[in-house]
């Protein structure tokens, strides 16, 4: 067999708040691992799909991880077969970005089997264009942290224009996921058609605020500006006890809280290494009140992105 890429991406919390299909973070502990190897045949062929938490299929042309890397062979202009394993590492319709971890990867990993001539830059489009098969929309809030690490902004989708933004060193997220699942497809139908403006102004505002404050490492500027006027009212009705939950995040010192992509996922933030578990306990207990179970993660944002996994033992998980 001819050599095998390996490829980890992170999980990611697309929106972050009031940034909807624009602002987007990488986040440490959960991810998709993609490996690729040049085969004799003229096709994609996605061998295995290891650990899925329901039936993911494994036609190229219907899987986010076929799709991209499909896209990066138009891109580098080669006919060759490629073979695929996946193994996922967080579950679907979590609202951390799923099938975009996937759709990085395999960018990522066939990207490198040819010598990686294309930049993490350059392979947002063709992990964007996989995302859009499964969410039903066109946007690169996921994908694009997935790939580059930190928290990236999407000016334009058509034509693709993405910032790398940065990071907050002293960022800590708290995870909570629901056990419920919520489709992007189904969490886009729900949006209003129409916005008030004032809210529309308070959501532009925020947005823009954690753009400053990933751009300056600056958490204050952060903690004042996880307020989702326009999106979370309409999308925290899908998710049980959303209200309950966090009011007790705020109470036991989380600074914001709000949902993680189209949901179920929620996080709470705090810079507190001694509120951070207090925050979860709080979060977990409320949700069970309300008769959800969840897992929960305490993580801070992922600086790297997607990464060749050289070893068995790398430490992707905490890169």
């Amino acid at each position: 067999m001819s050599k095998i890429i390996k490829v980890f991406s992170p999980a990611t919390i697309g929106n972050i708040g009031p940034g909807f299909d624009v602002l987007g973070l990488a986040v440490k502990g959960m991810g998709d691992i993609v490996e690729v190897w040049k085969t004799s045949q003229d096709k994609i062929v996605i061998e295995e799909i290891l650990n899925a938490d329901h039936e993911i299929t494994k036609d190229p042309d219907k899987n986010t991880a076929g799709i991209a890397a499909r896209e990066v062979l138009h891109l580098l202009n080669i006919q060759q077969g490629i073979g695929m394993r996946i193994t996922k590492g967080m579950p679907a319709g979590s609202g951390l970005g799923s099938s975009a971890a996937s759709a990085a990867a395999a960018a990522f990993a066939v990207n490198l089997l040819f010598n990686g001539k294309l930049s993490k830059m350059d392979l947002i489009l063709p992990a964007a264009i996989a995302e859009e098969y499964v969410s039903g929309g066109f946007f690169a809030d996921n994908v694009a942290p997935a790939l580059l690490g930190g928290a990236t902004l999407t000016r334009s989708s058509v034509p693709l224009d993405v910032t790398h933004l940065g990071n907050i060193s002293d960022l800590i997220v708290v995870l909570a996921l629901p056990n419920i699942q919520i489709l992007t497809k189904d969490a886009r139908d729900i949006l209003p058609s129409e916005v008030n403006i004032k809210k529309f102004v308070g959501n532009m505002a925020n947005a823009c605020l954690i753009a400053s404050a990933f751009s300056t490492d600056n958490y204050k500027l952060f903690s004042r500006s996880l307020k989702d006027t326009v999106i979370e009212p309409v999308r925290s009705t899908l998710i049980p006890g959303f209200d309950d939950v966090k009011a007790v995040a705020l109470e036991a010192g989380a600074d914001g809280m709000t949902i993680s992509g189209a949901g179920p996922a929620v996080f709470a933030i705090t810079n507190s290494k001694k509120k951070a578990p207090i925050i979860e306990d709080a979060m977990t207990r409320t949700f069970r009140k309300n008769d959800v179970e969840c897992t929960t993660l305490i993580t801070t944002p992922s600086h790297g992105g997607s990464v060749h996994i050289t070893s068995d033992d790398f430490d992707f998980y905490n890169h």
